[in-house]
């Protein structure tokens, strides 16, 4: 099994609203692939190839509030697969951390995969005044995927290779993953966690379920073994000149 780490483009935003402490900030959003023997599966699948248009209608709303977003043809999903040699349609399924447009937003362009996803997190997705309160917009996901609503862990392949763990907080229902594959032991974090800073100062989004993110952390950090790699949601220093998973085949 063979896991791989696509950049998606990169959010631009005041610092502090990603609890950095520079004033503007330009982080990755990234997503993953595995390669399994029983099918491809995503987690997450970035930005929606929408956002290519700077016309789009929720870039002006995000922009209304200091932030943005940037795009290039190179960084959407369908050309991450295509270098990796993956067609669209083959994919198996995506596992979405959580329904925020920069973590969901590529579904449209996988018309045949099923989303795993966490039951409470679908049902925020319908929820009109909790969707509004976390910014689920279901513009960005309610494409008529078949949805495995998962309750709790769930191991992906019944192989104990990929598996999810439920991570509240950030989101009603955000899930992680950790994922044994031939890089490695890697917990795939999400935005449980934006970045490795936040580990110590739990500077968590001023939207979030505080208490829940603190024990959803916790909960992570007490699944490393020593040589476990975490993988957080929105790190730079994980996608510079080292970037902590391949995108592309040696």
């Amino acid at each position: 099994m063979r896991l791989f780490g696509c950049v998606c483009g990169q959010f631009h935003s005041p610092g502090a609203g990603l609890g950095m402490s520079a004033e503007r900030v330009s982080v990755p959003v990234p997503f993953y692939v595995i390669e399994h023997a029983d099918g491809v599966a995503l987690f997450d699948c970035g930005l929606p190839t929408s956002m290519l248009d700077r016309e789009e209608s929720y870039l002006k709303v995000l922009q209304a509030q200091e932030m943005d977003v940037t795009l290039t043809p190179d960084e959407t999903v369908a050309s991450h697969l295509a270098r990796l040699d993956i067609d669209l349609a083959k994919v198996r399924y995506v596992v979405v951390s959580h329904l925020h447009f920069d973590h969901a937003g590529g579904l449209k362009d996988l018309p045949n995969a099923t989303i795993v996803v966490q039951k409470r997190e679908w049902e925020a997705g319908f929820d009109r005044d909790v969707a509004n309160h976390y910014g689920l917009r279901k513009r960005y996901f309610d494409w008529g995927h078949d949805a495995l609503q998962v309750h709790g862990e769930h191991d992906l392949f019944g192989d104990g290779s990929v598996r999810l763990v439920p991570s509240y907080g950030h989101t009603p229902g955000h899930q992680s993953a950790r994922v044994r594959s031939a890089a490695g032991d890697h917990i795939l974090v999400g935005d449980a966690c934006y970045h490795c800073e936040v580990v110590e100062t739990r500077r968590f989004p001023e939207f979030s379920d505080h208490a829940a993110m603190n024990a959803s952390l916790d909960r992570l950090l007490a699944l490393r073994d020593p040589g476990t790699v975490m993988v957080f949601g929105h790190d730079p220093a994980q996608w510079g000149a080292e970037p902590v998973l391949p995108s592309a085949r040696d």
